[in-house]
């Protein structure tokens, strides 16, 4: 079995000149893992995941570990500040350059392979062509349900 058989192909995107307002209401309204960046070309430039969304919004020394004892940070208000000063700006200028991709073909227990070996944590693998055009993605869930799939239909 193969990346092009278990991929979802009706992916949220969002435009790399667009705002960050944009990846915000998709990742607040569908509950994304990961919103594939694409730019002027349709090609994949980057993703935003929610981990790089928190961070943006946190204060630097939360998001980088500077400071063990975090009880005395700002509360919410603080946060929500963070957000609406993010929110106009380019998705360009915040979205994650490295990520997880892999061809059509690349076999499923590669894409398995990839998101629990990872040294980066991956939250899905866009699957790409060989012009970077973004042609699907893989959630953990799709990866466990056809591997369960295939284990029930080996039980009959």
């Amino acid at each position: 079995m193969i990346a092009a058989n278990i991929m979802t192909t009706q992916v949220l995107t969002v435009s790399a000149s667009g705002t960050m307002y944009d990846a915000f209401k998709l990742v607040h309204e569908r509950s994304v893992r990961q919103i594939p960046v694409l730019d002027e070309n349709k090609k994949v430039a980057g993703v935003i995941t929610p981990r790089s969304l928190m961070k943006a919004i946190l204060p630097n020394y939360i998001s980088e570990g500077l400071v063990e004892d975090v009880r005395f940070a700002p509360e919410l208000p603080g946060f929500v500040q963070n957000i609406d000063q993010l929110a106009f700006k380019r998705v360009s200028d915040l979205l994650e350059k490295d990520f997880a991709a892999v061809s059509p073909e690349t076999s499923v227990m590669e894409v398995a392979a990839l998101m629990v070996n990872a040294k980066k944590h991956v939250e899905s693998v866009l699957v790409v062509d060989d012009r970077h055009t973004l042609l699907g993605i893989i959630s953990p869930w799709d990866v466990f349900k056809r591997l369960w799939d295939y284990s029930e239909k080996n039980r009959k």
